[in-house]
């Protein structure tokens, strides 16, 4: 099981990191690009290959900092008052969408340059700007998760967890 996700995550090598979603607490990591036509017609920019997770990792950024999964329920910064009504669901609304935001936006050479596995079906990712990012799932939590799969239609998926 092991090589077979350490080929997975070798096809992210030499990707950049193009662009970060989320919905609800699952984030997606989108490595490179393509584009995906949904049922109704509408064509998305998506990462030619995705990383969907939903179990607590950590962004480690160069300088010191780190982007966390438990951010999503902070809200973000604002100039002025904040606004009185807070919703972490709301794509934006909370600290983790709009640092992770400011990261693609700021063009950091987020090229991915090294994955290594760990025990209980964690890993590591290492971007070229020495940023490094950390999934850890809990193995005692059934519905954590992650989940590496292409949007290039050829059908590639591979992952850990309740949902895969």
């Amino acid at each position: 099981m092991q090589d077979t996700q350490q080929q997975a995550f070798d096809r992210i090598k030499g990707l950049p990191l193009t662009k970060t979603t989320r919905n609800e607490q699952t984030q997606y990591f989108h490595f490179g690009k393509t584009h995906y036509r949904t049922p109704q017609g509408l064509i998305l920019d998506v990462g030619e290959l995705t990383l969907a997770v939903n179990c607590p990792w950590q962004l480690a950024q160069a300088d010191g900092t780190a982007i966390k999964h438990n951010e999503v329920f902070m809200r973000k910064r604002e100039a002025g008052l904040p606004s009185p009504k807070f919703d972490w669901k709301v794509p934006g609304a909370n600290l983790r969408d709009q640092r992770l935001m400011e990261l693609i936006n700021e063009g950091a050479a987020l090229v991915v340059e090294q994955v290594d596995l760990l025990p209980d079906q964690g890993f590591v990712i290492r971007f070229a700007n020495h940023s490094v990012l950390h999934v850890t799932p809990d193995p005692g939590n059934p519905a954590a998760y992650w989940q590496l799969f292409s949007n290039a239609g050829d059908g590639f998926k591979v992952g850990a967890g309740a949902m895969v």
